[in-house]
């Protein structure tokens, strides 16, 4: 019972925090303590699911662990609905693909070094103890946060132009072979040659939109950053217009200052008193040589009323 209680724990911490993680790369979520509530929450209800998968229902209580953690980071974070349709597929094949692996790579080594009992990907968590059971759970864990955390980091380069056309295009050789395995092993054929034959069939098939797939996952990369670029043009663009605009107030600024300076001394000389003018453009010329200790419009209004 208390191996069985570690073993839930440590499966509830992974998926609670794993895909927490994963989505704060690409989306936001201003509200650190709401993250953490959400942690705590997830915790307690994924180790309550882990304990029903372990004793009976095992597939209900694994598709409600997934529609938990898809609702939990669907509403924590914010973004566009197909961007977290997009990236929680990617978390799920993901998870699926580090389970293949590490349940694989335990299997070739079990069977290589020890050939009773042999293990299948079937038979292996049915007949393997509770060590080997943690072994292959941290062997997950251990794959899956090294995927994670480069897959993700990736993802948020690409997730704007990123389709779920695309994705299946460039995943679908890994998906398709798996399930034409499962379906020979399942209808259990006669005839070895089939199962080969329908292997090469699909691969023949995958291959080619495996390619096409990456042509137009570059294709989308040159046209999103063209646009990119080209909205960093239009910023740039706009930022010079503000720059000209700034400088045309402080122009007509200046026009409207010399106006007033050529007024006052127009009024000066028209009235014959050439001192003050001479005084007046004096101190003028002298706090235009200073223009960060008074203004110019300043001095030119204190200066006419003075002489007006």
């Amino acid at each position: 019972m208390l191996k069985n209680l570690a073993f839930t724990m440590l499966t509830a911490v992974y998926y609670s925090v794993i895909p927490v993680y994963c989505f704060m790369q690409l989306f936001s979520c201003t509200d650190k303590f709401k993250i953490y509530i959400h942690v705590l929450a997830s915790f307690f209800i994924l180790w309550a699911l882990q304990f029903i998968k372990l004793y009976e229902h095992a597939s209900e209580a694994t598709t409600l662990s997934q529609l938990f953690i898809f609702l939990n980071v669907f509403f924590l974070f914010r973004g566009p609905v197909k961007q977290k349709l997009l990236s929680y597929f990617i978390f799920l094949l993901t998870a699926i693909l580090t389970e293949i692996l590490s349940i694989n790579i335990y299997i070739q080594i079990y069977n290589h070094f020890f050939h009773q009992p042999a293990y299948t990907a079937s038979n292996i968590y049915s007949l393997c103890s509770f060590h080997e059971k943690l072994m292959i759970q941290i062997m997950i864990f251990s794959f899956g946060y090294l995927f994670y955390k480069n897959i993700f980091s990736l993802l948020k380069k690409c997730i704007n132009y990123l389709k779920f056309s695309l994705l299946l295009l460039i995943t679908l050789p890994i998906i398709h072979p798996l399930i034409t395995t499962e379906f020979t092993q399942y209808y259990k054929f006669q005839q070895s040659l089939i199962p080969v034959l329908l292997y090469i069939i699909c691969c023949c098939i995958t291959f080619p939109l495996f390619i096409h797939g990456l042509h137009l996952f570059k294709k989308e990369q040159i046209a999103f950053n063209r646009n990119l670029h080209k909205m960093e043009l239009l910023k740039q663009q706009m930022e010079v217009s503000e720059e000209m605009k700034q400088e045309y107030v402080k122009i007509r600024k200046w026009n409207h200052d010399i106006e007033n300076h050529l007024l006052s001394l127009e009024y000066l000389t028209r009235t014959r008193k050439a001192d003050e003018a001479e005084r007046y453009c004096s101190s003028v010329l002298l706090n235009s040589s200073k223009p960060e200790e008074q203004p110019s419009a300043c001095i030119s209004v204190s200066q006419e009323d003075s002489v007006l």
